[in-house]
């Protein structure tokens, strides 16, 4: 079942009367006069994969090392599962932390590897080697289980190391750039095998990661960081159609940003002069704005039309010579510029091998869009 198609009954941020699995209030750290961590507040619920996302520095790690209990809260609360965690040391908590280096213990074999946590809890011997078993099992390492970690791939080291912090049943798993070693292709793959694990034991993760697409595709939701703070918290649709701001239209994903001021104001409808354009842009939908203000607009590339002929059916069109032209096999990218100077990112789909879209380079085109396809964000 993918997240993003979750019905309503699987969507517990939805229901008022949800308790959050882990609730995180106005939570600050402090690292001498600097301020890692701000007052963030977040709500997560049983069985979600959540992603913390965020560029380097944004505090999303630090809040990670204050779940898991390897740093202290300088104030707020973090709770989990009803019982406040303050004092509460790491080795006590029902949690378990997975590190970007995987922290595999060289010298033991995968089964001892996944079984050494289980050990130093004194459980019963059979009973590690069924628990240890079954996570080999459910991490398709069976064939590997005597191998060293130096004679694995990437991807087999990484499953080693989820089974590892996966078989003493922690309640919240939290996963710090679970994938950040893998190579691209591999990276994919093992991200629909991670949502397939996390969603067959139902335990609660919380991701950090600064890699959009990853975010995009694991998450039930996401919570966007930057500074210290979460700027934006939505499912992944939410947070590419419906940026709350400038810094998350521009952080997620590609997207093109005119400036403006607000000559119409309806409550449908806004109509926004801009002299990046040289034309009066139109947005379907209202804004909580005044006539005069100074409005941001952002419409991402891949709905934005473009063409050698005019775009008579199209709310808005402006005219560009293409600058740049970039193949990526499923699409085409073209970089307009427009006479303001602005330059324009248009992507437009290769549906056919030898598509009758045949523009290039000093070709001047037209640029269209519809009004639903802009979102004017905050500065």
């Amino acid at each position: 079942m993918s997240h993003e198609n979750a019905t309503p009954d699987t969507q517990p941020w939805n229901d008022p009367k949800a308790v959050p699995f882990l609730q995180v209030k106005n939570v600050t750290k402090k690292f001498g006069t600097f301020t890692a961590v701000s007052d963030v507040s977040l709500d997560v619920y049983k069985g979600e994969i959540f992603c913390l996302l965020g560029g380097s520095g944004c505090g999303k790690s630090t809040l990670l090392r204050m779940l898991s209990g390897f740093e202290d809260v300088t104030s707020g609360q973090i709770i989990i599962d009803g019982q406040d965690q303050a004092g509460v040391a790491p080795y006590a908590r029902q949690t378990n932390m997975m590190f970007q280096s995987y922290a595999l213990f060289p010298h033991m074999t995968v089964e001892k590897n996944i079984a050494y946590g289980l050990k130093r809890d004194g459980l019963p011997r059979d009973e590690v080697a069924v628990r240890v078993s079954e996570m080999i099992s459910l991490v398709q390492l069976d064939k590997f289980a005597n191998r060293k970690p130096h004679q694995l791939s990437g991807g087999q080291q990484q499953r080693v190391a989820l089974a590892r912090s996966l078989v003493k049943k922690p309640k919240l798993l939290m996963l710090d750039e679970p994938l950040g070693a893998l190579d691209k292709k591999l990276r994919e793959e093992t991200q629909f095998e991670l949502m397939e694990i996390q969603e067959n034991l139902g335990v609660t993760f919380v991701v950090v990661t600064h890699d959009q697409e990853e975010a995009m595709t694991l998450s039930s939701r996401i919570g966007v960081m930057t500074d210290g703070q979460i700027v934006q918290t939505g499912t992944p649709h939410e947070i590419y159609e419906y940026p709350a701001n400038r810094f998350v239209a521009d952080f997620i994903g590609s997207v093109n940003i005119f400036e403006g001021r607000i000559v119409e104001d309806e409550v449908d409808y806004v109509v926004v002069q801009s002299r990046e354009t040289n034309t009066d842009i139109f947005v379907a939908h209202g804004v909580s704005g005044t006539v005069g203000q100074k409005v941001a607009i952002a419409v991402r590339p891949e709905k934005m039309t473009i063409s050698k002929d005019p775009l008579p059916d199209m709310r808005n069109v402006i005219k560009g010579t293409i600058a740049e032209v970039a193949y990526m096999g499923n699409r085409s990218v073209y970089q307009v510029q427009l006479e303001s100077g602005k330059r324009v990112r248009v992507a437009h789909p290769n549906r056919t091998r030898r598509g009758a879209h045949t523009l290039t380079w000093e070709d001047e085109v037209y640029v269209g869009w519809a009004g639903q396809a802009g979102v004017v964000v905050s500065q």
